[in-house]
């Protein structure tokens, strides 16, 4: 109502300022008008000021209010962008696949000898050096992906997603090979793999070639691909960073390439812009740091706490906030962090320095950059407990179900999960007035106003579209389905300034 009511005013003092330029410029425009009629020139300087000053106060600071109140589209690129379709995953058909997987056999019998990587043993990321350390990286904006010394898929970035369909979702761990069926010159790549980097032969530094593939958004693309080795401690073969640089065969689906590689990263600096204002605000509050506490189950009512010796995994763990807090309670847990955004991660790994490790022989926090819906290279059952906060809602239906599916597998007998969501009747508007009336309690408001309005301006053009999909009864219903499911351990939809919900289940023993 208070920001009503400033609306208002302005809108009042601007037609003041009209009114007044009307009286001063009427003795001069009006012919008929007596000579005699004289106005001060102040009454137009008065004018002016009325107008100038609340408009410029006005738009500059109250952009938020004009949308909330006039429905004016300020900030559409945000809401563009969290709406925006992802590029559909391009699926091989089965019997293509098979046919390709005939022709190898075939051809490695008759030229005796064996595909790279063919025996290598089952991916298991928390036993993987090269998953766990910090790698080379292509140019964003050229297409990159990362193999292990067993031509097993590591990484890849947002470029190779785009320009290859997201051919490599759900393959993380896999042979190369799983990737290279999808090629146009599948036999010519399948050959000089053969001959360049079957057992027995001498590995090339660099290694260059030409690969064609058919894009179902852009079309017939002809690339030059370099795989680059890349060498461990010792001089030996650590993996392989292979970057493509792609050649479109019609200029128009160059173009489009380009702006949808400009949306995705677009997408990807928002929330890393998120991360950068994101702990300064909510970690300065009341409302977040109880959220975390609930949690681990620190704070009554709440879930049981979190045993001491427990293994657990932090699904979308962003910037560390509650791996830090597990790890800071007890030096016998071992957490597995896992996040795909490059800066949440980092701050993750910077805040949670004194806790890192990079294997999983005793405990601590191991940070992974992973996608979210497929945990591939997690064995099941491995897990006491898994943590997954505000992170379901930023995923579609299906990424988000299979997100859980994926949780569930890796869950123990016995384990728990626990999700903190946003619900269909959250009222962003109530949490982002608390986080502001939590500030001004602390003292920090005027210091931390900036990153608090960027935070607000995230939240109301980007991410509000995105909150309103399960009603604490829905997301128990889901829980229920899951198999071995045991029991609900706790629940309330009364978490986070009462606008969030939180359920934990157990898996049967």
């Amino acid at each position: 109502m208070q920001n009503k009511t400033k609306i208002i005013t302005t809108f009042i003092l601007i037609a003041l300022g009209f009114m007044f330029s009307v009286i001063y410029l009427a003795p001069r425009t009006v012919t008929h008008m007596p000579a005699t009629v004289a106005v001060p020139e102040g009454v137009l300087y008065a004018g002016i000021f009325c107008m100038v000053f609340p408009l410029l106060t006005f738009l500059g600071v109250r952009k938020v209010e004009i949308s909330k109140w006039f429905n004016v589209e300020i900030g559409s690129d945000f809401r563009e962008l969290a709406t925006a379709e992802t590029t559909p995953q391009k699926e091989i058909p089965a019997e293509e696949k098979e046919e390709k997987r005939k022709y190898a056999e075939i051809y490695i019998e008759k030229k005796n000898t064996q595909l790279p990587g063919q025996f290598a043993p089952d991916f298991q990321v928390l036993d993987e050096k090269l998953a766990m350390t910090v790698t080379p990286c292509a140019d964003q904006m050229t297409p990159m992906y990362m193999l292990d010394r067993n031509f097993r898929i590591i990484d890849w970035n947002i470029a190779f997603n785009l320009c290859f369909d997201r051919t490599l979702e759900g393959r993380r761990g896999l042979s190369v090979l799983e990737w290279t069926y999808f090629l146009d010159n599948y036999e010519e790549v399948l050959s000089h793999g053969i001959d360049v980097f079957a057992e027995g032969k001498t590995l090339p530094r660099i290694d260059i070639e030409k690969i064609q593939y058919t894009s179902d958004r852009y079309g017939k693309i002809e690339s030059t691909k370099r795989a680059y080795q890349i060498p461990d401690d010792d001089d030996s073969c650590l993996g392989w960073l292979i970057t493509i640089n792609p050649t479109f065969t019609e200029p128009e689906k160059a173009a489009l390439y380009q702006a949808d590689m400009f949306t995705a990263l677009r997408k990807t600096l928002m929330w890393s812009e998120y991360t950068l204002c994101y702990d300064k605000v909510l970690n300065n509050t009341l409302i977040y740091p109880e959220l975390i506490q609930t949690l681990v189950g620190n704070h009554k009512p709440g879930p049981l706490p979190i045993e001491k010796s427990s293994i657990i995994l932090d699904i979308g763990a962003g910037t560390g906030n509650t791996a830090c807090l597990l790890a800071q309670q007890s030096p016998q847990r071992l957490i597995i962090a896992i996040d795909n955004n490059p800066l949440m991660l980092n701050t993750l790994r910077r805040k949670c320095q004194a806790y890192l490790r990079q294997d999983a022989q005793g405990p601590g926090i191991i940070a992974i950059k992973q996608d979210v819906v497929s945990l591939f290279g997690l064995n099941d059952e491995f897990f006491d407990y898994v943590i997954i906060n505000n992170v379901l809602y930023s995923l579609d239906t299906d990424a988000a179900l299979s997100c859980l599916k994926e949780a569930w597998r890796v869950l123990k007998p016995g384990g728990e999960i626990r999700i903190s969501e946003p619900q269909k009747s959250t009222d962003l508007s109530i949490v982002l007035e608390q986080i502001r009336s939590d500030l001004k309690k602390n003292g920090r408001y005027n210091e931390l106003e900036a990153d608090f309005l960027k935070l607000r301006q995230i939240n109301e053009f980007s991410l509000q579209p995105l909150l309103h999909r399960w009603t604490l009864d829905e997301m128990e219903k889901i829980l229920l389905l899951l198999p071995d499911f045991s029991s609900i351990t706790y629940k309330t939809d009364r978490i986070y300034a009462g606008q969030s919900m939180m359920i934990c289940g157990r898996k049967r023993s």
